[in-house]
């Protein structure tokens, strides 16, 4: 995963001329016209060096001064500073992302449940494993192909636990739901946690993304051997299930069909109600897919 430079977007953002390909119909509400000089004295040095910026065709490419302000071109600035860049015409939407896999669905990507900054998170050095968990705030990636329901999908995948925090019976109850196990043997943590789903497609027909690329809660284990199967991911606003069928909406509001040939990149964060069995240390289990063998099926996550 790449790493966001820190440069202000309002000197990148504007100039966009590069990206939209002619003919495009815009609004009439949406144009305007401004006064802008191009400097060709102006010199970009990035980490020391000179930058050529040039266009798509070769063509040197300066800096522009609008207002007293200078504004430099887009996609030359992605590609400096190694940011991927989309434009979608059909929506008139430029995606901008720091992820190795553009997110080109064809619609507009609505925002999740703002989360803790990710700025740190980094990719585990930890094996996912019972006696290697993934600590708080690295990043677990892995690639799976799985059959659902009459056709076969695939997709690369990335979970980041991003914070932990106890939870009270009667805020689960405030939630909208029975706590009706044993309390005395358990406790419960709100998680929140990152997902995202990379070239996911599917081989025939259409399936709904939340439900085919879905990432599974199994439960919570614990060193010593005691399990607590299951885990609330769903059924109120922040959640992780609701997140995801979010994201996958377009701008009509109606959730977006993958199909066959078309290829989906998901990016969400949300929250799941998790059980511990009390007195012990327990960490977080999520099913990478049921394609792998058992013994390789679990990653297990610290919870503290």
């Amino acid at each position: 995963m790449k790493k966001m430079t820190k440069v202000s977007l309002a000197v990148v953002v504007l100039l966009v001329t590069s990206i939209i390909a002619a003919g495009t119909v815009w609004g009439s509400n949406a144009l305007r016209k401004i006064d802008a000089v191009a400097n060709d004295n102006i010199k970009i040095y990035y980490n020391g060096d000179l930058a050529n910026l040039t266009d798509t065709d070769g063509s040197k490419i300066s800096p522009v001064i609008i207002n007293g302000r200078t504004y430099l071109p887009l996609r030359a600035m992605s590609e400096l500073l190694g940011i991927d860049i989309e434009w979608d015409g059909t929506t008139q939407s430029i995606y901008l992302s720091t992820d190795s896999t553009p997110s080109n669905t064809g619609t507009p990507k609505p925002q999740t449940t703002p989360a803790p900054s990710t700025e740190t998170s980094k990719p585990s050095k930890n094996k996912g494993t019972m006696d290697d968990p993934i600590s708080i705030g690295d990043t677990f990636y892995w690639s799976a192909k799985e059959k659902y329901i009459d056709t076969n999908v695939s997709a690369d995948y990335s979970f980041t636990l991003l914070d932990v925090k106890p939870m009270t019976i009667d805020e689960i109850k405030d939630l909208g739901f029975n706590v009706t196990s044993n309390n005395e043997k358990f406790d419960y943590v709100m998680i929140t946690a990152k997902v995202t789903v990379s070239n996911a497609k599917v081989e025939s027909g259409e399936v709904y993304p939340e439900l085919a690329f879905a990432v599974d809660i199994w439960g919570t284990k614990t060193p010593s051997g005691y399990s607590v199967i299951g885990g609330t991911d769903y059924g109120f606003d922040g959640s992780l299930n609701r997140s995801f069928s979010e994201v996958v909406k377009g701008s009509d509001g109606l959730t977006k069909k993958l199909k066959a040939g078309e290829v989906g990149n998901y990016s969400y964060t949300g929250k799941a109600i998790i059980p511990l069995t009390k007195g012990e240390e327990n960490y977080l289990v999520i099913t990478k897919g049921y394609s792998f063998d058992y013994n390789d099926r679990f990653v297990y996550f610290r919870l503290k």
